[in-house]
């Protein structure tokens, strides 16, 4: 491609063109770009060669928005344009980069950064959950069916992230998501009453495993396994305390046999344990010959309540 040029003191233009600490480009009537200087590709990060062939789409005269795109295509961004010399042929353009991509630029880093940690997290949580369950399963298809039982509470959670980061998870849609998951119905089985509680989406992937293990072994051993039998939840605010306390209860009521004793396992730990850690809570569990009951109590800080809570 040959490069329209004026026909007295190019070298002299090319060599201003060239040295020009703002960045420019030259493009040609059809918006390719046929020149762009040193200040813009160093800008870009870029080879000089990379630009010639791409297009600068910005109006013939005056001042615009403008974008910039180059390697057919794949590559581009959004810039403010000023012409300074208009041919025929070609035109000079000043280029200027405008705060709105440094403003994107920064929220596509910021997400990054959040996602990368979120995957961290997640894939912590994934494998504590199967070691955890490998250490109280006595074959692999109890280790089967539990695990994927337990990754499918964290994907509800996961499904729900984007709404819950800015608007926090409301206790209630979580246990509801969890009764679902073993088609327990509000209103005849179980049976739920508490004020609203936004909770931040990493306390609720605890939670949402606490409730997962509870619904699935009342259906193995409890009251959703037999007839007529029943769930209570019920959850309140103390605040008696120096520090407020999230209480909720678990209670299972049923017309058959008292339950079986159930056996030690992954529920037991995050109730006793895992909840301790990373809330800075306390789970107890307790069998009565007419109910079977959990108690949970969560310090009701930054830690579990979403801000907008």
């Amino acid at each position: 491609m040959t490069t329209p040029s004026p026909t007295d003191g190019w070298s002299d233009f090319l060599a201003l063109f060239d040295a020009c600490p703002l960045p420019q480009v030259q493009v040609g009537p059809d918006d390719a770009i046929l020149r762009a200087n040193a200040a813009l590709t160093e800008l870009l990060g870029i080879r000089p060669e990379r630009l010639i062939g791409g297009r600068l789409v910005v109006p013939a005269s005056g001042e615009s928005a403008a974008r910039l795109s180059w390697d057919d295509g794949k590559c581009e961004a959004r810039l403010f344009a000023a012409v300074l010399v208009a041919t025929p042929d070609y035109r000079i353009c000043v280029v200027q980069f405008s705060n709105v991509d440094a403003m994107e630029a920064a929220a596509r880093q910021y997400l990054l950064r959040n996602v990368q940690h979120r995957l961290r997290n997640l894939i912590a949580s994934v494998r504590s959950i199967f070691r955890r369950t490998a250490a109280t399963s006595d074959s692999i298809d109890h280790l089967t069916s539990h695990f994927l039982g337990r990754l499918d509470a964290i994907a509800r959670i996961e499904s729900n992230l984007a709404l819950a980061e800015r608007h926090g998870l409301e206790l209630h849609d979580l246990v509801m998501d969890e009764l679902a998951a073993f088609a327990v119905r509000a209103g005849e089985q179980a049976f739920l009453e508490g004020p609203d509680i936004r909770l931040r989406t990493s306390a609720a992937t605890t939670l949402a495993l606490a409730f997962h293990e509870l619904g699935n072994n009342s259906i193995k051993y409890g009251a959703l396994g037999s007839d007529g039998g029943q769930v209570w939840l019920r959850w309140w605010s103390d605040r008696e305390q120096a520090v407020p306390m999230l209480r909720i209860l678990w209670e299972e009521k049923s017309s058959d046999a008292p339950p079986a004793v159930r056996r030690s396992g992954f529920g037991t730990e995050l109730l006793t344990k895992t909840i301790p850690f990373e809330l800075d809570g306390s789970g107890t569990i307790d069998w009565t010959p007419d109910a079977f009951k959990v108690h949970i109590s969560l310090p009701m800080t930054k830690r579990l309540l979403h801000p907008s809570d």
